[in-house]
């Protein structure tokens, strides 16, 4: 009788745990933040706007690179001495300076806010960044102000930045929704205040075109689909396990008509995933496999494979991580939600491909259940591999996903994401994201991809000299490269090669710019959402013209 007692009151509480967690996860995942932003294009000109601030992006040198003569008009009608009373207070239009004066428009105050691109005389993407610098110091100077309407002119120029206006606004739009986000949902501070609205007007100048409207719609798209990325990525792994992330992948195929398929901890047993069950062997909550389609209308379009690491905790296993290099480790699922935000983009803008998205979710994780080092698994294309360090996880999940890719969908091309490697932070900081292929032409267009979204790549080299890194004497592969090799993140990328046969194939590495990246306003601190710009411009551009 007492172990019956004992028995329903277990369900019972597990019953009651698993309610207060669906709760907990919905509340958080509809979250808007602490402010929203509006952003239109004004058909009207700069000065007939009715609002609270007006911003310039000067030059160094204190020249618009707007319409001059809106400029001189601050110099006629508020501040005769304007150039003056800038360089008075250090501001030169030097990149990142902003200042800010007060006016008295139609008997209201309004601001004048002086934001500094620099010289402009380096190349076209260096000054593209410095604008989406600008355009996300502006925003964090509104929101410190509470300037809740504004009104930002466009370069006059007839291509700023090496893009046509509509590809410009789209930038700045981007720039704009990324500098606004804020993670604060587990803030008490915040409770019973009011959510602050602002609107960020863009005047693109005198001639008004629909494609502009278009860029618009499109920066919205993007700009909303990183932060969905970024605050995936921010949620601690007590509310985001796999299956609430698998969760999301349904949430998302149910808003934008995808498929969707998730596989479970049999379906794994029967196809012989071996690495992605080794990694979730030592926790509790269950690995989930989650599928993602898009299908496009027409026949005979390439597919394209994005396959994101979604590990929701890393402790190491039984290779436990020291405590201070655990801290953070809710950001190992960064590859999934990036190919999560992607798609979220891919399905609104619907390129002329197909696209497959592949995320093993899993909790690496101790306990007696867990994998162990020399252990030897058995991956979905029959390759084994010794286990040297169960830290070195990601790579066996992803090998299972690259295989299942492959073996399913035979894609023309597949893209995977991931944090990989710490070596990867060594090697690159966090300025630029590894690019790891041995396709020439598909490494070409995602350095070219990265240099206009901003998500930016840099290529290491995957020469053959590191493949016997992971030769191991009782497999076909060890998870690990040899110390005398160094080199992890190329180590790495060998490893995963042994799992793509046919497919033109290219390796990011994140590590370094998933989250915490220091000196630039519109990635904020915590999640940057790195990878999805990147990826959705490179499959929305891939079949374009075909």
């Amino acid at each position: 009788m007492l172990k019956n007692i004992k028995y329903y009151l277990l369900i019972l509480f597990l019953i009651i745990f698993s309610v207060n967690l669906k709760s907990n996860t919905e509340n958080i995942i509809n979250f808007e933040g602490d402010s929203m932003l509006d952003i239109q294009i004004t058909e009207k000109s700069f000065w007939q706007n009715d609002v609270e601030g007006y911003v310039f992006l000067l030059k160094e040198g204190l020249y618009s690179t707007g319409q001059d003569t809106d400029f001189e008009k601050v110099e006629k009608e508020y501040y005769p001495n304007l150039r003056d009373i800038l360089s008075k207070h250090k501001f030169t239009g030097k990149f990142g300076e902003i200042f800010v004066l007060t006016g008295t428009k139609n008997n209201k105050l309004v601001q004048f806010i002086f934001a500094g691109l620099g010289k402009l005389d380096t190349t076209w993407n260096y000054e593209l960044e410095n604008l989406r610098r600008t355009i996300g110091s502006v925003v964090l100077k509104l929101k410190e102000l509470e300037i809740k309407t504004a009104v930002l002119e466009l370069p006059a120029d007839d291509k700023p930045f090496g893009l046509i206006r509509d590809r410009l606004i789209r930038q700045v739009v981007i720039a704009a929704l990324m500098a606004n986000y804020e993670f604060t949902e587990f803030k008490t501070d915040k409770e019973g205040k009011e959510k602050l609205e602002y609107k960020l007007l863009i005047y693109p100048g005198d001639k008004q075109e629909q494609t502009y409207v278009l860029g618009l719609q499109e920066g919205l798209i993007i700009g909303n689909a990183t932060n969905f990325t970024r605050m995936l990525q921010d949620l601690p792994a007590n509310y985001l396990n796999p299956k609430a992330l698998a969760e999301q992948a349904k949430i998302l195929a149910d808003e934008h008509n995808l498929e969707c398929k998730v596989l479970g901890v049999k379906e794994a047993q029967k196809l012989g995933m071996g690495g992605f069950l080794a990694v979730s062997s030592g926790s509790d909550n269950e690995p989930q496999f989650v599928i993602l389609e898009y299908n496009n209308d027409k026949k005979d379009v390439p597919t394209i494979a994005l396959v994101g690491k979604g590990v929701t905790f890393d402790s190491g296993g039984i290779s436990l991580k020291p405590s201070d290099s655990m801290t953070g480790m809710k950001f190992d699922m960064s590859g999934a939600a990036a190919v999560y935000g992607a798609f979220k983009i891919i399905a609104q803008l619907k390129p002329n491909v197909r696209v497959i998205g592949i995320t093993p979710l899993v909790e690496n994780m101790p306990s007696g259940k867990a994998c162990r080092q020399d252990d030897i698994i058995r991956f979905l294309n029959g390759k084994t591999a010794e286990i040297k360090n169960t830290d070195a996880e990601g790579r066996l999940i992803l090998a299972d996903a690259l295989s299942y890719a492959e073996k399913f969908y035979s894609p023309d091309v597949i893209v995977d994401i991931a944090t990989l490697t710490g070596a990867c932070l060594y090697a690159l900081g966090h300025s630029f994201t590894a690019l790891m292929t041995l396709n020439d032409d598909i490494g070409t267009k995602l350095q070219a991809t990265g240099l206009v979204t901003g998500d930016r790549v840099w290529p290491l080299p995957l020469d053959k000299d590191f493949k016997d890194a992971i030769k191991s004497e009782v497999a076909d592969i060890a998870n690990i490269g040899a110390s005398n090799y160094k080199a992890g993140t190329i180590t790495a990328a060998w490893f995963l090669k042994n799992f793509v046969e046919k497919a033109k194939w290219a390796h990011l590495d994140i590590a370094g710019t998933a989250d915490g990246v220091p000196g630039v306003s519109y990635l904020g601190k915590g999640a940057t959402g790195a990878g999805v710009r990147l990826m959705s411009e490179f499959v929305l551009n891939y079949n374009k013209n075909k």
